[in-house]
């Protein structure tokens, strides 16, 4: 399988965006804290994050937030959705990057990160011998294949970074 990524710009029409981006940002959004950035666990984040999940090992899980992440679904031509979970990252002056990992370790999985936050934070990709820098802009979508091992240098000069992180199948 052929390691690839993709990055697009104004991935949303404005009113879904907002729509959605006023939903994360609601007081009444109920955000979960995880104390690990990933799996197995490493040294090099102190802080955690909070997240919440739309969809979780296959099956809806905060329905609110299922329903708003439908359009994102449909436009990514989503076939099997396997985890959409948003994350919010407060910044972080303790820890530089999460550790490199896969969401879903699957051949022929797609991992998407949809950003609500324009700020100094970037997704790193490693691919082969090389390392993709993508920054942090709001409605922007990164896409790429799920074997691809991925990291976020956190963000300094923001309160919170908000994303949406989507695994999931596509047939064609």
């Amino acid at each position: 399988m052929e390691l690839k990524y993709e990055v697009i710009d104004n991935f949303l029409d404005d009113k879904t965006y907002s729509d959605i981006k006023l939903f994360l940002n609601k007081r009444t959004t109920p955000w979960y804290f995880m104390e690990n950035d990933t799996e197995p666990p490493v040294e090099t984040s102190k802080n955690g994050f909070f997240s919440l999940c739309a969809y979780n090992n296959w099956l809806p899980d905060h329905i609110d937030f299922y329903n708003v992440s439908l359009p994102i679904l449909k436009k990514l031509k989503c076939d099997i959705p396997i985890q959409v979970r948003a994350n919010l990252c407060l910044r972080d002056v303790d820890a530089i990057e999460c550790d490199w990992h896969r969401d879903f370790n699957m051949d022929i999985g797609i991992t998407a990160i949809l950003y609500f936050t324009t700020c100094n934070a970037k997704t790193l990709l490693k691919i082969k011998d090389q390392i993709i820098s993508v920054e942090s802009l709001e409605n922007r979508l990164l896409k790429f294949s799920s074997p691809i091992a991925h990291k976020v240098i956190y963000q300094t000069d923001v309160h919170k970074r908000i994303v949406i992180n989507f695994n999931y199948l596509k047939w064609n």
